[in-house]
C-alpha cells in the first residue's frame, strides 16, 4: 500500500487512537452479554482514555498506521505481564483498524510491531484476548501463529 507508514505513536495520536478502537469495538460484542453497543462504546472509551496517563511508560508500546497523515489502524501491547505459569509476558490490549483497510495488511504489520517490541523487552511470548464470537478476528490471530492456550467461559446466572 502507497504512503503507508508505521510507527511509534505520539501523545497528539491518542484521542484517534481512542476513537478508532471505539468504534471496532461492534465486532467484538459477545453475544452472550446483555449490554448495548452504547454501553459498549463508552466503556472502551473511558478504558482507553486512561491510556494518556500511562503513555510514554517503557513497558507500553503504541504503534500506529498511517497513510496521508490519517490513521488506519493501531496496536497497544504491554510488557511485563504476568501470565498464568508466573511468568512475564507481553500482552496485546487492543488492535484496531479501520473496517475500509481490513485485509491490506495493516493489522499484520501492526501485529509484526508488538512482537518486535516485546522481544527487544526480553519477553518470549505474547498474549492477547479475543472474543470467541469475533470469527474474523480469531482466524487472523490463527493465520498470524497465535494458538488457544485458555479458555474464558461465561453463564447467564
Amino acid at each position: 500500500m502507497q504512503n503507508l507508514i508505521f510507527r511509534e505513536a505520539t501523545e497528539l495520536d491518542l484521542p484517534k487512537v481512542v476513537e478508532i478502537a471505539v468504534e471496532a469495538i461492534e465486532y467484538s460484542q459477545s453475544p452472550f452479554r446483555d449490554s448495548s453497543l452504547e454501553k459498549m462504546k463508552e466503556y472502551r472509551r473511558k478504558d482507553l482514555e486512561q491510556l494518556q496517563s500511562l503513555f510514554g511508560q517503557s513497558s507500553i508500546g503504541v504503534f500506529v498506521a498511517e497513510k496521508n497523515g490519517n490513521i488506519l489502524g493501531h496496536v497497544i501491547v504491554l510488557s511485563g505481564m504476568k501470565a498464568v505459569t508466573g511468568e512475564l509476558q507481553g500482552w496485546i490490549i487492543d488492535l484496531s483498524v479501520k473496517k475500509d483497510f481490513w485485509g491490506t495488511g495493516v493489522a499484520e504489520e501492526l501485529t509484526l510491531k508488538a512482537e518486535e517490541f516485546i522481544k527487544l523487552k526480553g519477553f518470549q511470548y505474547l498474549g492477547l484476548g479475543v472474543t470467541s464470537a469475533n470469527k474474523r478476528a480469531v482466524r487472523f490471530y490463527e493465520k498470524m501463529g497465535y494458538q488457544e492456550e485458555r479458555k474464558q467461559m461465561v453463564k447467564k446466572i
